[in-house]
C-alpha cells in the first residue's frame, strides 16, 4: 500500500494569515470574538476556541471588552461601517484576494456597470461582495441562472474558491450576449492549482480522500472533480471517520485536503490509515 499525497493541498496564504491573526491576539491577552467560524473548518475552530477564541454570529452579541475578528471569507461592508461608527477594534482577517474581490465590486458599481459574481448565493463570501455592488448586483452560480439584461454594460467577479470551469462558462455566454462586458479574474489561484492536482492525483490512485470542512466551498469543489474524473472518493472532516473497508485491495491512496484544513488533522489521518492498512 503506498500513501500518495496531492501536489498542492491543505492551507492556502489566506487561511494561514488568519490563523496567524487570532493566534498573535489571543496570545498577547486580547479577548476577541469572531464574527462568524474564522474558516470553514470544525476541528480548528474549536482548537481556537480552546485558546480563548469566542465564535458569534451578529455583532450584538460582542462584549465590551472584546475585540471583533472578521473571518478570511470577510464581513459585508454595512457590518463593517456598524463597527467602526461603535468604535470596536476589528481584527481584519480578511483574505487579501477576497478584499480584492470587494474592491473590483465596488469599482464596477461605480462605474455604472451591472456586476455578476459567479459563486455560490449565501456563501459567506458571496455575501460580503454582494454588499460592496451600489446598484444591480446579481449573484449566479451557472449559466442557466443569468438573468437576461439586454443593452447594460456588464462587470464580472468571481468567488475566490469558485469552479474555474464554471466561471469561463459564465463568461462565455455572457460576452456571447453582452455589448460591453469587463471581467475581474478574482479566483484563487492556490485553489486552482489544488483543483488540478486532484485531477492528477485521479489517474495515479485507487482511491482519494479528501480532508476538509463539509462546508468548505473549495474542499467540495475536490470531491466534485474527482467524482467527476471517475475516482472513488471519501470526504472526511476527522480521522476518526476513516473506515478500513473503504482501502481493502487499494495499492495507491490518494490524499488531498482543503484550503482550510490544517497541517495537525492532515497528519492524524495519514497515522490513521497507516494503522487501519497496517494492523
Amino acid at each position: 500500500m503506498e500513501i500518495i499525497l496531492a501536489k498542492e493541498y491543505g492551507f492556502c496564504f489566506g487561511v494561514r494569515r488568519a490563523i496567524s491573526l487570532a493566534e498573535d491576539a489571543l496570545r498577547s491577552g486580547k479577548k476577541v470574538a469572531s464574527l462568524g467560524p474564522i474558516i470553514h473548518n470544525s476541528l480548528e475552530v474549536s482548537r481556537l476556541e480552546s485558546m480563548g477564541l469566542r465564535v458569534i454570529e451578529d455583532i450584538n452579541d460582542l462584549n465590551p471588552e472584546e475585540s471583533l475578528l472578521i473571518r478570511s471569507h470577510g464581513a459585508p461592508l454595512d457590518v463593517i461601517s456598524e463597527l467602526k461608527r461603535r468604535g470596536i477594534n476589528i481584527i481584519d482577517a480578511t483574505c487579501p484576494l477576497v478584499a480584492r474581490a470587494q474592491r473590483m465590486v465596488d469599482f464596477l458599481s461605480s462605474e455604472g456597470y451591472t456586476v455578476i459574481i459567479a459563486g455560490e448565493q449565501g456563501h459567506p463570501e458571496v455575501k460580503g461582495l454582494v454588499s460592496y455592488g451600489r446598484g444591480k448586483t446579481f449573484v449566479v452560480s451557472s449559466s442557466e441562472e443569468i438573468p437576461d439584461l439586454p443593452g447594460e454594460k456588464i462587470g464580472i467577479v468571481g468567488q475566490t474558491t469558485f469552479s474555474i470551469d464554471r466561471f469561463r462558462e459564465i463568461v462565455g455566454e455572457i460576452v456571447s450576449k453582452s455589448w460591453e462586458v469587463r471581467i475581474f479574474n478574482t479566483l484563487c489561484n492556490a485553489s486552482r492549482k489544488r483543483q488540478i492536482a486532484v485531477e492528477e492525483l485521479v489517474e495515479k490512485t485507487d482511491v482519494i480522500i479528501v480532508i476538509g470542512g463539509k462546508n468548505s466551498a473549495n474542499t467540495r469543489r475536490l470531491v466534485e472533480i474527482a467524482e467527476s474524473k471517475g475516482a472513488t472518493v471519501y470526504h472526511i472532516e476527522s480521522w476518526n471517520e476513516l473506515l478500513p473497508d473503504w482501502f481493502i485491495g487499494k495499492e495507491k491512496i490518494g490524499i488531498t485536503a482543503g484550503a482550510s484544513t490544517p497541517d495537525w488533522v492532515i497528519e492524524k489521518v495519514l497515522d490513521k490509515i497507516r494503522e487501519l492498512c497496517y494492523q
